[in-house]
């Protein structure tokens, strides 16, 4: 393609009009510019946050404060209420929350529940929350694998080769979890954008899937591998970080009355995790609170430790 020239005035206006966040209709082609120094850092953060049960993912997820739409799908709930969390932060009780679960909704209308809750509050008061957070993925993918042997069960049943499965007892089939994949993954490719557009964080907090290999001999203790989050499939685990910014784990050490949560904001030879926001975090974040962090990434300040 042969470039068409400029004459001064063209390039003088077009010099005035890079850097600007306006479109930009030039030549006959339209354009957005913007200077990356115009960008602000953390106008939408989209957090991965995955761990072993107990380990403070949902304490974590509640730190977003007050402007939190808490989408409830597991038994976080409780967690919120307990005095442990309601002394420390006692301005979260005027989160927004949404509780779906499979027993009011029906199984195979979870899935869609939850985008319903969605697409309302970006559509209705998107003024009065600033962080999406759902918790917890491992009932979100039971949600999205109930929905998917719906579909295949209503394909089966047209084609009727292999016929309708029954409503008391079913056994998920190798097609259902292709479908229960899809449908995460589907989920994540168009709320994400959403997400970023209307300016809104969101924080997904999911369990993790240890994966174990042979021991060197009989009799000795399996060989732990990978830890990654725990979804379906065996390269998913891996398609999925992809859309996030940041991948953290949480766990949590000690015992009893001393017990401290903190975040792995990097990733090691078996866990998985990650950053796009680099130089940012310490390698371990103790007592994480999600505000301090957005805080450090709206700063863009080096971090000085290296714990």
């Amino acid at each position: 393609m042969t470039a068409i020239p400029m004459n001064a005035q063209e390039e003088q206006e077009l010099a005035e009009l890079v850097g600007k966040d306006e479109a930009v209709e030039f030549q006959g082609a339209k354009f957005r510019f913007k200077r990356l120094k115009e960008r602000k850092p953390g106008e939408s953060w989209i957090l991965l946050v995955y761990g072993p049960s107990k380990a403070g993912k949902t304490f974590f997820g509640g730190t977003a404060g007050p402007r939190t739409l808490f989408i409830n799908i597991g038994e976080g709930i409780d967690t919120l209420l307990s005095p442990a969390f309601t002394t420390r932060y006692p301005a979260a009780k005027d989160m927004i929350v949404a509780d779906v679960r499979e027993s009011e909704t029906g199984k195979a209308l979870a899935f869609d529940e939850v985008t319903s809750v969605i697409d309302e509050a970006l559509k209705l008061f998107p003024d009065k929350f600033d962080t999406i957070v759902i918790d917890e993925a491992t009932a979100f993918r039971k949600f999205a694998l109930n929905r998917g042997m719906e579909l295949n069960t209503e394909a089966r049943t047209r084609g009727s080769s292999r016929g309708s499965r029954t409503e008391d007892f079913v056994t998920a089939e190798v097609g259902d979890y292709g479908k229960e994949m899809q449908l995460i993954e589907w989920f994540l490719a168009t709320y994400i954008p959403k997400f970023k557009a209307a300016k809104k964080h969101f924080i997904l907090l999911a369990h993790e899937r240890q994966t174990f290999g042979k021991p060197a001999k009989i009799g000795d203790d399996p060989i732990l591998k990978r830890i990654t989050p725990g979804f379906t499939g065996k390269t998913f685990p891996d398609a999925v970080p992809v859309y996030f910014d940041d991948v953290f784990r949480m766990e949590v050490v000690g015992g009893g009355t001393n017990v401290a949560y903190r975040i792995r904001t990097a990733g090691s030879e078996i866990e998985m995790g990650g950053v796009r926001h680099g130089g940012v975090f310490d390698v371990v974040e103790a007592n994480p609170n999600f505000l301090t962090l957005l805080a450090k990434i709206q700063a863009g300040v080096m971090r000085t430790s290296t714990r």
